[in-house]
């Protein structure tokens, strides 16, 4: 079923601490309106067995509205982005999966 809602695209933001490391500096969000819609049984398959559980696709219009983020949050709900797709009409593909961890 395809529905419209309010998506936001956050990226993490990292600084390097004395020694090199990557160190967590915070997130930029920004918010944008999506189409979502269910995944199809091979692409649920294929991410499964790849070990990811994969759970919806948002579809945004324009791909230039994606600017490599990592992470999205629908209705509250943090998702990881573990693969994307260029349509033939300008539009770009996110697919989203949850995470079991603490690593979002």
């Amino acid at each position: 079923m395809e529905r419209v809602a309010d998506i936001q695209l956050i990226k993490p933001e990292y600084r390097r601490d004395s020694i090199g490391q990557r160190i967590g500096n915070g997130e930029s969000v920004r918010e944008l309106i999506c189409t979502i819609n269910g995944i199809s049984r091979e692409e649920w398959s294929a991410a499964a067995q790849a070990g990811l559980n994969p759970e919806c696709m948002a579809f945004l219009r324009d791909s230039e509205d994606y600017e490599g983020e990592e992470l999205a949050q629908l209705n509250g709900v943090r998702y990881a982005i573990y693969r994307t797709y260029l349509t033939g009409d300008g539009g770009i593909e996110l697919y989203l999966r949850r995470n079991t961890g603490d690593n979002i």
